[in-house]
């Protein structure tokens, strides 16, 4: 097929422009300084985390796929091992490429920073390259192998590679916001307990350690989250096509235009991307700094948006009505538009609600003067109620998604939020590692231009955090409910077969509600636990490792790290059996109405908690962050406490909780579509 070997070929172009950006980084030469030293402890601390999670998820993988060997045993079910082996291609490509990437670029921090000496556009173009390579490299590889596994076996390989990226992300994600909240608030109880220890300092293990987890988890936790949701809501349009080829819903000729439309989509995206990076290039090299993150999302929608155009102008009319295509009209690029609109107006809310550059965050600042419960109070009432507009934008986008082309419309106008992945991930990750390179500057150079520069990197990457959390959640559960309905559609189960409520039904229902929730809970008590014992390492190190306060000796950030990452991915256990082994006997040992029932209450469970984590935890953090830059009488500020100790609840939900319920749904989704298409 045409549209495969296009889809190769652009994301094989993607992926030689971050090897050549990578290359061009790499090559830059300098002496050491003390940013490499301070750029090695971190970069070990990433190296640990990478390892412990790499080995983890490894084993899950291993265990997951023995206790499913021995369920078709005892039940008597076949075992399929072509699904198994792309299970452990998807969760292995995932793991590696982004370890991999995450452990590649704190070496390049010491070189952001040597050409922070000079030119501001010279420091900012280093960094955006960087950031770039993540995102390209990432997208493109994991594009690649599923292409090769599209073209070789059709869709039904992909099912199990979508389910072992969903799997890996499932890790990546929520391992590393137990890791980085763990370590953000154990370093501030620290600060509280034992305020005669040095704090934001290279001597401080917490510190160190609190850099790295911050960084691995926007970056490699964030972008296998993106990537997982980017990766179903292909699989969706993909299994619809060729569901529709099996119930005869659209003709002969339609089904090859059917089946190639998402790889043409996804590689007008890909030049989008290409195009939005050199145009970024180009303003960089007319000083024009300000919005050049923004204006690389809107370069790529643009090009995706009349690309898209282009390709469904030559769709021919479908005479079928049914629900799944229309009941009044095929309007496909309408579906598109509305996805593309709809995310553009959720991501401007998330900001306005929780940046500090509008007056929600200011609000919030304000109540620091009354105490923590006054803080929590405002962001749990901005939390709940923001869920209005949220919905209400979800359902407006879903409408007129499916008024112009059925439930396909709906999966059309996911992969339209979700086709900038790789422009989405550059923007965010800019973020997570501006911040790195400031703190790192900030303990190891007393240059005025070099601390400058990455503090206006910093700000600039402050300038797009709102798309994180609230354009995941929100991706996360339009692509979910796009792989259900495209699931149901393939396997031809009827409304009655499916909707039969009985107490069956409604016990599947009640686990689904409750089972998200519970494992939240286990989450909970890991942060608990690894809070306490970096309190007691970080305390226990400036005691025991002798010339450690008097700054000639390093803190041994390797120990701290392996420990704390074990609690973390330990912690995962009981979770990921909660949400992995109950779906998969209630599939077996039950039937499938049961399962979808069990999906619909973790989906109805999910719905508005996540959003409203996310908006609770952002708009505390930019609260802060206001603070910080010295509004409200700033750190010296006799209240500035009660936004630290607020700030603390606030990353637990917005690193936490929102992201792992977004997870949960997720891989819940995937795994009812294995069972339903393959092993019932």
């Amino acid at each position: 097929m045409i549209s495969i070997q296009l889809l190769f070929i652009s994301s094989l172009i993607l992926g030689c422009l971050g090897v050549i950006q990578f290359i061009i980084i790499n090559n830059i030469k300098l002496k050491k300084n003390e940013s490499h030293k301070v750029s090695s402890l971190v970069k070990d601390g990433i190296k640990i985390y990478g390892l412990r999670s790499f080995s983890s998820i490894l084993q899950l993988l291993t265990y997951t796929s023995i206790i499913l060997y021995i369920i078709c045993i005892i039940l008597e079910k076949k075992f399929l091992w072509n699904q198994i082996g792309a299970f452990f291609l998807g969760g292995l490509s995932m793991s590696i490429t982004l370890f991999i990437l995450t452990g590649i670029i704190p070496a390049f921090i010491p070189k952001i920073l040597e050409k922070s000496k000079g030119y501001f556009n010279e420091s900012i173009i280093i960094h955006f390259n960087t950031v770039s390579m993540l995102g390209f490299i990432s997208i493109s590889i994991l594009l690649i192998i599923g292409t090769c596994l599209f073209y070789l076996t059709s869709y039904q390989l992909l099912i199990g590679y979508g389910l072992g990226i969903v799997f890996s992300s499932f890790f990546t994600r929520i391992g590393g916001g137990l890791f980085k909240v763990s370590s953000h608030v154990g370093l501030g109880i620290t600060k509280i307990r034992s305020p005669e220890l040095p704090y934001e300092d290279v001597r401080n293990t917490g510190y160190l350690v609190n850099i790295s987890a911050d960084y691995t988890h926007k970056l490699s936790g964030f972008c296998s989250d993106i990537i997982g949701s980017f990766f179903l809501s292909i699989l969706a349009m993909i299994l619809f096509a060729f569901a529709f080829e099996k119930h005869m819903i659209i003709n002969e000729t339609l089904a090859p235009y059917f089946k190639s439309l998402p790889l043409h989509i996804i590689s007008i995206s890909i030049i989008g991307s290409i195009i939005g990076y050199f145009f970024v290039h180009f303003r960089i090299k007319y000083h024009a700094f300000q919005n050049i993150l923004l204006e690389n999302l809107y370069v790529a929608l643009l090009i995706c948006s009349v690309g898209t155009y282009f390709i469904m102008a030559t769709l021919e009319p479908i005479k079928t009505i049914s629900i799944w295509t229309g009941l009044y009209t095929f309007k496909p690029y309408v579906a598109y538009m509305a996805g593309l609109i709809g995310i553009t107006l959720i991501c401007y809310t998330s900001e306005l609600l929780t940046s500090s550059k509008f007056k929600t965050a200011n609000a919030c600042a304000q109540e620091t003067e009354f105490g923590t419960a006054m803080i929590h109070f405002f962001s749990i009432s901005l939390g709940l109620k923001s869920n209005i507009l949220y919905l209400t934008y979800l359902l407006i986008t879903c409408i007129i998604a499916y008024l112009a082309a059925g439930f396909y419309g709906i999966s059309i106008a996911t992969l339209a939020m979700l086709s900038v992945s790789s422009t989405i991930i550059t923007i965010n990750s800019f973020s997570p590692l501006s911040k790195s390179v400031n703190k790192i500057a900030n303990l190891s150079s007393s240059s005025h231009t070099i601390l400058n520069h990455t503090q206006k990197m910093n700000q600039l990457g402050n300038s797009t955090i709102a798309i994180g959390n609230g354009y995941s959640a929100i991706t996360s559960l339009l692509a979910t409910c796009s792989v259900c309905l495209a699931t149901f559609c393939l396997a031809g189960y009827r409304y009655e077969n499916l909707f039969s409520i009985n107490m069956l039904w409604v016990l599947g229902l009640m686990l689904g509600t409750m089972i998200p929730l519970i494992a939240s809970g286990f989450l909970v008590n890991v942060v608990q636990k690894t809070i306490k014992y970096f309190v007691v390492e970080i305390k226990r190190q400036f005691s025991e490792i002798p010339f450690l306060k008097e700054g000639k000796a390093n803190p041994d950030i390797i120990k701290c790290t392996d420990k704390a990452v074990c609690y973390c991915m330990d912690g995962l256990i009981i979770p990921g059996i909660l949400i992995t082994f109950i779906p998969i006997l209630i599939g077996y040992l039950l039937n499938i109405a049961t399962l979808l029932a069990f999906t619909i209450g973790a989906l109805l469970s999910c719905l508005g908690l996540a959003y409203y984590w996310s908006i609770a935890g952002d708009v505390i953090s930019n609260a802060k962050t206001q603070i910080n830059n010295g509004k409200y009488g700033g750190q010296s500020s006799p209240f500035y406490g009660s936004i630290e100790q607020s700030n603390h609840i606030g990353v637990l939900y917005k690193d936490l909780l929102g992201p792992s319920l977004s997870l949960f749904i997720k891989f819940i989704t995937i795994l009812t579509t294995v069972i339903i298409i393959f092993l019932i």
